[in-house]
């Protein structure tokens, strides 16, 4: 069996997800989101490597592999979204899950509810940027337009 290698052509994706993966409840949920909706999503979704986008062929690859992607970050620290803006990946959606949902950063595992109101959170949003439909950030603004 050949190795994998920088040099074998990636698959397209309509939609990226990469998420920071925090180390507390709404990160937790979060990741758990992200798979769920791989999984509900496979031909249309797929989830990104956050720390590849310091690679500069992988970035070259991430940014013309995928349509659009979408940035989850758990917490106010916002360190995904630190890492996007550094390395320049475009992203057509970023959420920020602590001040989206009205929640306190906490280190510990998520409940239920919270894995909910999260997994429905990052759900309306890719389920509006696969309708390719107008999109509106949390401010009510237009953020991204269809192309």
């Amino acid at each position: 069996m050949q190795a994998q290698s920088k040099s074998v052509k990636a698959e397209h994706y309509k939609l990226l997800i990469f998420n920071c993966y925090g180390g507390c409840a709404t990160g937790v949920a979060a990741s758990r989101a992200c798979i769920r909706i791989w999984e509900e999503n496979p031909d249309y979704v797929k989830i990104g490597c956050l720390p590849a986008v310091i690679v500069p062929w992988k970035l070259e690859e991430i940014t013309g592999k995928s349509e659009k992607r979408i940035l989850i970050d758990a917490c106010g620290v916002q360190c995904g979204a630190k890492l996007i803006e550094r390395e320049g990946m475009p992203v057509d959606c970023y959420i920020e899950l602590t001040s989206a949902l009205g929640v306190r950063k906490v280190k510990q595992l998520p409940s239920k509810d919270l894995e909910s109101k999260v997994y429905e959170t990052i759900q309306k949003e890719v389920d509006s940027l696969l309708a390719r439909g107008e999109r509106v950030n949390e401010s009510g603004s237009e953020s991204t337009q269809s192309k």
